[in-house]
């Protein structure tokens, strides 16, 4: 948490983690919708119903490479005491059988091959043989329905695949496909601009001065959206309102939102809020009690968000995945926690700085060899460090002073890969 934490109480006027998060929530929208053929949707979130359009499959078919028969022909067949029958003829996957299966008779089928009339199960070929060209031993029985796949028995017309808000997943798009759905209606991600501020921040490339120091933070971003497939614009402008200004407006038309890092908390030279106040934004909120990340402002823009982050490497990673991550994604019409959460035991006590604020602590997870999870503070003096190599954090919520030694509790885990662990 930042060193003023421990000055500030419920007093000041800063509102709460939750109430931060809600106010993100009521006032961001999806930003549209667009159809895109399946095989580009993977992952998306769908803007309406992906409703089948045939059946599927829209005849009988074969589960099996064997030989379509009549099942009382073949109810008294076993290994011990084969069962001679006809053969009538052949039949493969994309055609049909002309003629019927008569009593006595077999037809040998190919798996996803119609199963011909007259016929009510499919014996597999490796309980058949062909003792002729114009017979087969059959040595085992086969139920009515055995290794038949019914008409309409993996999907039927009309059914809906994918509700509304449903992420579109690559067996789902794979299903629909087989319903006759070639393009599915998803809401469109957002394109985000992200903006940093600082005479001493300097864009990766270019060359550093005596103190300046690179823009290490936009890079992370960056790093996020793109990991979540959202694009963006980086940009980093000097502590001028005249130039921040000038860049918010030239940002605005092309984006959906806009991110800002550094400037945002109330000094002298913190100019954004006051540019962003000139532009005529809806400030909605400016502090939250949550450590780290309690300088981050949002508000709307011409209808569109705005998240003005901290400069300070731990509040603006803070800032960004638990208030503006998660809102950005809901420009994409998706809900979900952006970070995955695992249940841990802790190792040792973690105490709250303070009761009325919402914590996060960078923590280390492990995975233990029956497959549970453990999980204990990292501890680094370095703050690029903590981002680098902590993989989990851990939330001591308001009104919680401590969290025991021994307890269960919710980590979110920063590997998209739990088997990374």
């Amino acid at each position: 948490m930042d060193t003023e934490t421990n000055e500030i109480d419920e007093g000041t006027g800063y509102i709460g983690y939750r109430e931060a998060f809600a106010l993100i929530v009521s006032n961001v929208r999806p930003v549209g919708t667009e159809r895109l053929p399946l095989d580009l949707s993977v992952g998306r979130i769908a803007s309406a119903e992906l409703v089948a359009k045939v059946s599927y499959p829209q005849t009988e078919v074969s589960l099996k490479d064997g030989f379509a028969v009549r099942s009382a022909d073949v109810a008294t067949a076993s290994a011990r005491r084969p069962v001679r029958l006809k053969l009538a003829g052949c039949v493969y996957a994309g055609a049909e059988f002309s003629g019927e299966v008569p009593p006595g008779g077999a037809v040998r089928i190919c798996s996803g091959a119609t199963i011909p009339r007259g016929a009510d199960a499919v014996v597999s070929g490796e309980f058949c043989e062909e003792i002729s060209a114009a017979g087969v031993s059959i040595r085992a029985d086969a139920g009515k329905g055995r290794n038949i796949l019914p008409a309409g028995g993996e999907v039927t017309a009309g059914d809906i695949i994918v509700k509304k808000g449903g992420r579109l997943l690559p067996g789902y798009l794979g299903l629909a496909a087989a319903a006759g759905i070639s393009e599915a209606g998803v809401y469109r991600r957002p394109s985000v601009a992200v903006i940093g501020v600082g005479d001493e921040v300097v864009a990766p490339g270019e060359r550093l001065r005596s103190g300046q120091l690179y823009a290490s933070n936009i890079v992370t971003m960056e790093a996020w959206l793109a990991s979540f497939g959202i694009d963006y614009t980086a940009s980093v402008v000097k502590d001028s309102d005249r130039a921040i200004r000038q860049e918010l407006q030239k940002r605005l038309p092309g984006v959906d939102a806009i991110l800002t890092s550094g400037g945002a908390w109330g000094s002298e030279r913190d100019l954004v809020i006051g540019s962003l106040d000139g532009l005529g934004w809806r400030e909605l909120f400016h502090h939250v009690r949550m450590g780290p990340g309690k300088g981050i402002a949002f508000g709307l823009w011409e209808d569109k968000p705005v998240f003005c982050l901290p400069g300070g490497p731990a509040s603006n990673e803070m800032a960004f995945l638990q208030l503006a991550l998660p809102g950005l994604l809901r420009l994409a019409g998706d809900v979900r926690p952006p970070l995955q959460t695992v249940l841990a035991r802790l190792e040792e006590d973690l105490k709250s700085r303070h009761a009325a604020w919402t914590e996060f602590r960078d923590a280390v997870l492990t995975r233990q060899p029956d497959g549970s999870f453990t999980v204990g503070p990292y501890r680094s003096r370095s703050r690029l460090q903590a981002i680098a190599s902590a993989n989990g954090l851990v939330c001591l919520p308001e009104g919680k002073g401590v969290l025991r030694a021994g307890e269960i509790v919710p980590v979110q885990s920063l590997v998209p890969r739990l088997d990374d662990l």
